[in-house]
C-alpha cells in the first residue's frame, strides 16, 4: 500500500504533539504536513511545516493536498479571552480547514472534540463543541472520526485549572457507575486511539466517546 499524506492543525498542544510524532513513526504516512503559527522545534525528514495565519484558511493559495487531515485545534476561554476569539479557533478553523482539505481531495477528518458536547447545551464551551461536530458531519468525506475525550491529563506548556482539578479529583473520587465516562483520560492516549482508528477503512461518519478510547 502507497504512505499517505496527513495534515495536522493543532499539532502543539496536548493531543497534537503526540499525534504528530505518531504520524511520523508510522510506516502508513510518508509526509506529515503541519500547519503552525510558529515552529514546533522538530526534526523529521518526513515532516514539512506550513507556518500560516489560520484566518486566511479559505482564501490560502497552495493548500497543500492530503489524504487523511488530522484537527487537534482548541482553546479554553481563559486563553481566548473572549467569546468571539474561543468560537473562531474551536469553530471557525476547524471548520474551515476540514472545507479547504475536502475541496483538494481530501478522504478523510479526524477531529478531536469532548465529552458533553451538545448543539443544544446552554453551556457555551459544550454548544460550540456540538456545532463543529453537527456541521462537520454534513461534509462530503468519505469518512468522519470525531473523537470525544473527557478531562485531558498530561504535561502542557501551558497550565489549565480544569486539566489540573482533573488530575486531583482522580486521586479523591473512584470514577464508577454512570460517572466512569468521566474518567480523565491521558492525552497521549487519544493519540494512540486516534492512531489505531486510521488504520480502519470505514465509511461514513462515526463517533469515539472517552472510555471507548481508553479500552483501544
Amino acid at each position: 500500500m502507497d504512505s499517505k499524506t496527513a495534515i495536522i492543525a493543532g499539532a502543539s498542544g496536548l493531543i497534537g504533539k503526540s499525534l504528530t510524532q505518531m504520524l511520523l513513526n508510522s510506516d502508513d504516512y510518508g509526509q506529515v504536513i503541519a500547519l503552525v503559527r510558529k515552529p514546533l522545534g522538530i526534526q523529521h525528514d518526513q515532516l514539512q511545516e506550513l507556518t500560516i495565519n489560520f484566518d486566511e484558511l479559505s482564501t490560502m493559495e497552495n493548500f497543500p493536498k492530503a489524504d487523511d487531515v488530522f484537527c487537534a485545534l482548541g482553546t479554553t476561554m481563559k486563553k481566548a479571552g473572549s467569546k468571539e476569539a474561543f468560537y473562531k479557533v474551536d469553530f471557525t478553523y476547524p471548520y474551515e480547514l476540514a472545507q479547504r482539505a475536502l475541496k483538494e481531495g481530501a478522504n478523510r477528518f479526524f477531529l478531536v472534540s469532548a465529552l458533553g458536547s451538545n448543539i443544544d447545551s446552554r453551556n457555551f464551551y459544550s454548544r460550540v463543541k456540538g456545532e463543529i461536530e453537527h456541521q462537520i458531519s454534513f461534509l462530503s468525506y468519505r469518512t468522519i472520526y470525531i473523537f470525544k475525550p473527557s478531562l485531558l491529563r498530561g504535561s502542557r506548556s501551558e497550565s489549565r485549572f480544569g486539566e489540573k482539578m482533573a488530575q486531583l479529583i482522580t486521586r479523591i473520587i473512584p470514577f464508577v457507575g454512570p460517572w466512569k465516562k468521566y474518567r480523565p483520560i491521558h492525552g497521549s492516549k487519544v493519540a494512540d486511539a486516534i492512531m489505531k482508528v486510521a488504520k480502519q477503512e470505514d465509511k461514513g461518519c462515526y463517533f469515539y466517546q472517552s472510555e471507548i478510547m481508553r479500552k483501544m
